[in-house]
């Protein structure tokens, strides 16, 4: 599960600042791919090994970003 918090505050007419931050992997949960199903292979038949990893991301982990913008 991802989420996502921000604030929009604005100055004068014109000048507006947003602040946000991302969570990915909220719950900090373990995301496992499909387990096997070699039918020809029983010791492995049925068993998950392996969980998925996103892109530049440490396995298992919680990722928060962090964000400011500045519109005028």
């Amino acid at each position: 599960m991802d989420s996502r918090l921000g604030k929009e505050t604005s100055f004068h007419e014109r000048l507006k600042v947003e602040f946000s931050a991302d969570f990915f992997n909220f719950f900090n949960h373990v995301n496992f791919f499909d387990p096997s199903l070699n039918i020809n292979s029983p010791a492995t038949f049925g068993v998950i090994n392996s969980e998925l990893i996103p892109a530049n991301r440490t396995p298992g982990s919680r990722w928060i970003e962090l964000g400011l913008r500045v519109s005028f």
